[in-house]
């Protein structure tokens, strides 16, 4: 097999891209998508979590009173927000790290 000049192997799965295809860390669009994919995965979980924990704090230690009661669903929001965004960065960061989201394989011919 003999790589052209314009062809560059994807860093995660090993199959042959056009070079203006890749992203700056060589990455094809279909890896991309996936490692986006599994960090909104983990951002909505945490983001969840994160979430109830709070909820359940507020309703065992607080008077919920009528009065704050948007306070704390603004509370609630923000650390929904706050820690799925911080979850789906460090899980897409890990994986870019790591080289890849799918096992590594050999190049493939094209035909």
């Amino acid at each position: 097999m003999r790589f052209g000049a314009d062809e560059t192997g994807c860093r995660s799965c090993q199959r042959l891209y056009p070079a203006s295809d890749l992203d700056r860390y060589l990455w094809c669009p279909q890896c991309r998508k996936a490692v986006r994919r599994r960090g909104t995965l983990w951002g909505v979980t945490v983001g969840l979590v994160a979430s109830l924990g709070v909820a359940v704090y507020l309703w065992l230690n607080l008077t919920l009173q009528s009065r704050f009661a948007v306070l704390y669903l603004i509370m609630l929001a923000m650390t929904y927000l706050l820690t799925s965004r911080i979850a789906h960065a460090v899980v897409q960061g890990y994986y870019r790290s790591r080289g890849g989201v799918t096992d590594a394989s050999a190049p493939r011919d094209r035909e």
